[in-house]
């Protein structure tokens, strides 16, 4: 037996006896335009990119001004700025995901996290706590090193 679907405003009927009746909701708003406080594609990209441009080169410069041994190394490519402290520390990676238009953080002292631009705080932001990306990454980072270390806000 062939499947007919009959289709009316929000409801959709099957031939089918495992299926009988399925819900669909609609949402107005067109999600190919951002809304006033989220990014388009281009701002993502733009301010992604900054971004892990900026604290590569801050993590450049702390392996220039201490001695944070031999273990230590930053590779920054393809959306990916990955930090090695090596042991005890381990591994920092951040990372853009552009289908979600987020930066991820994997810290070996604080776990994963997934940061969302913020237009209106101007800053990346774990909506969870609140956090901003660059003040958790002072934080850790400043301990880490043994000095006080500032990360721009994007």
């Amino acid at each position: 037996m062939f499947g007919l679907i009959a289709i009316s405003s929000r409801l959709v009927r099957c031939a089918f006896p495992a299926v009988r009746t399925v819900r669909f909701s609609c949402d107005a708003h067109d999600k190919s335009q951002p809304t006033e406080n989220e990014l388009s594609d281009a701002q993502y990209e733009r301010l992604s990119t900054e971004t892990l441009d900026k604290f590569a080169e801050v993590f450049d410069m702390l392996g220039e001004q201490y001695d944070l041994g031999d273990a230590y190394d930053v590779l920054h490519d393809y959306g990916v700025l990955k930090v090695e402290f090596g042991s005890p520390v381990g591994t920092y990676i951040i990372n853009r995901q552009a289908p979600n238009k987020q930066l991820w953080l994997s810290s070996p002292l604080s776990g994963p996290k997934r940061y969302d631009f913020l237009i209106n705080k101007g800053k990346w932001i774990y909506k969870h706590d609140g956090t901003a990306l660059h003040n958790l990454l002072n934080k850790e980072i400043s301990d880490i090193v043994g000095h006080s270390v500032e990360f721009p806000e994007k």
